[in-house]
């Protein structure tokens, strides 16, 4: 990805999730579409230098889903001093120190029993573009891949509507729980075992990540 597909994306997941809860607390001190896009910006740029799998985007980027296959979570998120930076520190504290680590815990506990396995973080499609199938396109993106590793996929749903949406592609939830124990702000933790392909797994074929050449962030 370079710098204009990064900033597209960016802009598709911050549209996306304009009306997200979880995220709207997170980025309360900040302008929330500000916060929104620079955070999600930082995150595609760091995902796609680990790898350029990690970022997928669909039909011009009118959807974009962020994933990854380390069992660690997301490492690549930037760290509490350069995200309060970028959108004060208010909303990083809030998002780094309370809502990244709620989170952890929450994935490890689901996910004790399993050495390997897939997290998606986050997927969105323009609200103008919903109900079209490019959700359900990127999602078997990752499927497609976790069935042949025979990896299981873990996913927090943080808005009630999607739950079905995960349903419908073989997602059960294992847990629920209240981000940080804020009651308004539930959380579905759903898992999806993998359909193997074959009978011995594949190994996770991930192609390289990008250069940092062009100082995205």
């Amino acid at each position: 990805m370079m710098i204009g597909a990064i900033n597209e994306a960016a802009h598709t997941l911050t549209d996306g999730y304009a009306n997200n809860a979880v995220l709207d607390w997170c980025s309360r001190g900040a302008p929330t579409n500000d916060f929104l896009f620079t955070f999600f910006k930082s995150l595609i740029n760091s995902a796609t230098l680990s790898s350029r799998d990690f970022t997928v985007q669909v039909e011009g980027c009118k959807g974009v889903m962020i994933w990854t296959n380390n069992p660690q979570g997301f490492s690549f998120l930037p760290n509490a001093a350069k995200l309060a930076r970028m959108v004060g520190w208010v909303a990083a504290l809030r998002s780094w120190i309370k809502y990244q680590p709620w989170r952890d815990r929450w994935r490890r506990k689901v996910m004790a029993d399993y050495d390997d396995y897939i997290t998606i973080a986050y997927l969105g499609v323009l609200p103008h573009e919903q109900r079209k199938g490019f959700g359900s396109a990127l999602l078997k993106y990752v499927l497609d891949k976790a069935d042949t590793a025979h990896y299981p996929i873990f996913v927090e749903v943080s808005e009630s509507s999607a739950v079905p949406f995960f349903e419908q592609h073989g997602f059960v939830i294992k847990a629920n729980g209240l981000v940080c124990n804020h009651s308004q702000l539930p959380v579905a933790l759903m898992v999806r075992e993998p359909v193997p392909v074959t009978e011995v797994p594949a190994p996770l074929r991930l192609k390289p990540g990008r250069r940092d050449s062009d100082n995205t962030v």
